[in-house]
């Protein structure tokens, strides 16, 4: 006959019966979703922008992106950079104009908000896009009519993926790599801090409709990969989400 289980023992019992559907409903993957080729939120006033929850579970790209690293990448850096943007511009005529508009014509605005804008709501812009280029690990290639603007641009898909890692692994301190459309073409480059291409060459140093980022700044991958920018690079590309990727490319080419 088994023995009775004693008050201590129930206590601890309940407390971790109540506990585990949390953390349950937290950790479990969910099934990938394949986003809108636009969900930038770019039509958007800065005033209405919110943090767009994530199509996954923070866990869900593991083992190559980590889960702890996924849950203060979102709910910590990228909510920074829409507060701090909302706040830069709140009162001011711009708050309520496109977010987009905002991004592509920095030059009009003030000098005393433009720096900010710059980084915050670039931060958005760009971080909005990279949680839907990503998802459950999947690895593979791209579509038909990606895959033939690939070989087309950089002669094999592997050969793309070296260009575009070299990008991601040359950027010296924080930025991102980008594959974009640029005059019907593809073409690979990158941007530093919270750039987009969005912005124009003359402000980012690199122009098109990006419909693929990499973000290397470290506290995309640091927790995990320490140093190792090129260790990251190599398991990222196992949770790239194609099927988003050529969405936008069929975007980016009406």
């Amino acid at each position: 006959m088994p023995s009775p289980i004693s008050r201590r023992d129930a206590v601890i019992a309940i407390a971790a019966a109540a506990a585990a559907p949390r953390v349950l409903a937290r950790s479990a993957p969910l099934a990938p979703a394949i986003p809108a080729p636009s969900p930038l939120g770019l039509e958007l006033p800065v005033a209405d922008l919110t943090l767009p929850p994530l199509p996954y579970a923070f866990n869900a790209l593991e083992p190559f992106i980590d889960a702890e690293t996924m849950e203060i990448h979102h709910d910590r850096h990228h909510k920074a950079y829409i507060d701090n943007a909302n706040k830069a511009l709140a009162g001011t005529p711009w708050a309520d104009k496109p977010a987009g508009q905002i991004i592509a014509n920095l030059e009009e605005l003030p000098d005393d908000k433009r720096t900010a804008i710059r980084n915050n709501l670039g931060g958005h812009v760009n971080h909005a896009m990279f949680w839907t280029l990503m998802a459950p690990p999947s690895g593979g290639t791209p579509g038909a009519a990606l895959s033939k603007a690939i070989t087309s641009a950089f002669n094999t898909f592997d050969g793309f993926k070296e260009k575009f890692a070299a990008a991601a692994a040359s950027r010296f301190g924080s930025g991102w790599a980008w594959l974009v459309v640029k005059g019907g073409a593809l073409a690979i480059c990158s941007t530093a801090n919270q750039d987009t291409p969005l912005m124009g060459e003359k402000i980012a140093g690199c122009a098109g409709t990006p419909i693929l980022g990499l973000d290397v700044w470290e506290h995309a991958y640091y927790l995990k990969y320490r140093n190792k920018r090129a260790d990251y690079i190599t398991a990222w590309w196992n949770v790239v989400n194609w099927p988003a990727v050529e969405a936008r490319y069929a975007e980016a080419m009406k």
